[in-house]
This record gives C-alpha cells, sequence and structure tokens, in this order.
C-alpha cells in the first residue's frame, strides 16, 4: 500500500539527501514531496513523479514497484564489464552470505555510510581504511 512512499524514502536515505535538497533539484515544493512521504502516503502524478526520479538518478518504475527496470539496449560489452566487476567481489559477497542478518544489516549501513563520505570527498575514511 505505501510502496511509493517507503521506496522513495529509501532512495532518498540512499543518495544521502535531504527533502529540502530533493526539492531544490526536483523542482517539486518541499511541502509537497512531505505528502509523498509522510503518513499520508500520497501517489503523485506522473510528472512529478518523474522529476522526483530524475533528481533522484532512478526510474518512475523503481519508485512504484521498488524494481529496476532492465534495459533492453545493454550492450555485450557492457553486460561483459558488469559480469567482471561482479567477479571482482564473488569472495566479499559468499562471506557476506554467512553472516547473521543483524551483521549484515550493519555492514550494509557501514558501506552506505562510506560511499556517502566518499562522494563528499571525505579524507577521512580513506585515510582510515588504508591503516586497515
Amino acid at each position: 500500500m505505501y510502496m511509493f512512499r517507503d521506496n522513495l524514502k529509501d532512495q532518498i536515505e540512499y543518495k544521502g539527501m535531504k527533502i529540502k535538497e530533493l526539492s531544490a533539484k526536483s523542482g517539486v515544493s518541499k511541502r509537497t514531496i512531505d505528502t509523498y512521504v509522510d503518513s499520508r502516503a500520497v501517489i503523485p502524478n506522473a510528472e512529478i513523479a518523474v522529476k522526483l526520479a530524475k533528481a533522484l538518478d532512478t526510474t518512475v518504475e523503481f519508485l512504484v514497484t521498488g524494481i529496476e527496470p532492465l534495459v533492453k539496449e545493454k550492450s555485450l560489452e557492457k553486460e561483459w564489464d558488469d559480469i567482471l566487476q561482479l567477479r571482482k567481489y564473488r569472495k566479499v559477497i559468499s562471506d557476506f552470505d554467512v553472516l547473521s542478518l543483524d551483521m549484515q544489516e550493519c555492514i550494509a549501513s557501514m558501506i552506505h555510510t562510506a560511499a556517502k563520505l566518499m562522494e563528499k570527498n571525505d579524507k577521512v575514511i580513506e585515510d582510515t581504511c588504508k591503516r586497515l
């Protein structure tokens, strides 16, 4: 029932944005966005949903369903690059899968926090990792 609201909130959090920032980037008023993420869980019209999705670097389909659409025009070369990238992390993923759900959530949170800090060009996290 509240899938759009939950997906929108998750995407805002994932991008490390505040509603005020999303408002500025999308051109949709903060008050309007508040109606989509609070307990009223209003569903926006298509035009506004597109603006929000673009500002969050996602799709309307993801905000509505929580599922990223498959890109039909994806080149074979791009797919191969993706496979090689995933192979690089195979051991990490395998080790991650044997951890408890609580531990997985903790580590996922740490990864998201580190990624946000890196986006802000924070050298502290980079220097800390180098010392480990």
